[in-house]
């Protein structure tokens, strides 16, 4: 099986103390981080990310404006506005070679550009909302990159929000696109906002068929050393 890497979120206003909606021992988590995208450039394994993109009146923030789609005001804290320190990624997850995939759709021309052209090590696709697939480019990014049997490797935050939706969404993509693969969760380089919401999630995946994996099971299967 090809693996894959997936890297959900691993933004400053997540994943350090002083961000705006600090995950709980995401910044522990560094080394893993880092060791996991090392070891995908290392071996050219692909990477595919998320990466929390907001405007400064987005739906989801404490006093916006207008709800969100279906009515939703979740009241977070403002976090991740494009442009600004919380919305970078922490150190060590920026692979060289990094495309950003823009939340809106792409022409088969440009997205083909975009995945190909001068072969990037990774690609993050933005979205303003828990699921990767949100972004409207997303499957056709898999759909170039996955020409075999995939594995794939997601790591980052948070378990029981942005993770999980990776997670089972991979899981619905595979069964899509009749595509024979498995998607691992590396569990050891992740991190819940709510403990008991985290093995909520972590149960809900087992149930659909995602395993849980160490971050060196995770860089064995890359390959390399």
């Amino acid at each position: 099986m090809r693996p894959i890497l997936i890297d959900v979120d691993t933004q400053f206003d997540f994943c350090h103390p002083r961000g705006a909606l600090f995950v709980r021992g995401a910044d522990a988590l560094a080394p893993k981080f880092s060791a996991l995208v090392s070891r995908a450039v290392a071996t050219r394994t692909p990477i595919i990310g998320s990466v929390d993109s907001h405007a400064f009146d987005a739906w989801e923030f404490a006093g916006a404006v207008e709800p969100g789609p279906n009515g939703e005001r979740p009241g977070f804290p403002p976090h991740c506005v494009k442009g600004t320190a919380g919305w970078l990624k922490v150190e060590g997850t920026m692979a060289q070679r990094t495309r950003f995939v823009p939340n809106v759709r792409a022409n088969d021309d440009d997205l083909h550009a975009l995945v190909m052209r001068n072969e990037p090590h990774a690609l993050m696709l933005e979205k303003e909302v828990y699921s990767l697939f949100a972004n409207p480019n997303a499957d056709a990014v898999l759909a170039r990159l996955v020409s075999t049997e995939p594995r794939f490797l997601v790591f980052g935050v948070a378990t029981d929000y942005c993770v999980r939706a990776a997670a089972l969404g991979l899981v619905d993509w595979l069964g899509r696109s009749n595509t024979n693969g498995e998607v691992w969760l590396v569990a050891d380089a992740i991190a819940a906002v709510d403990p008991n919401g985290g093995e909520a999630a972590l149960a809900e995946c087992a149930r659909r068929g995602v395993e849980r994996v160490s971050t060196a099971q995770a860089l064995q299967a890359m390959g390399g050393s």
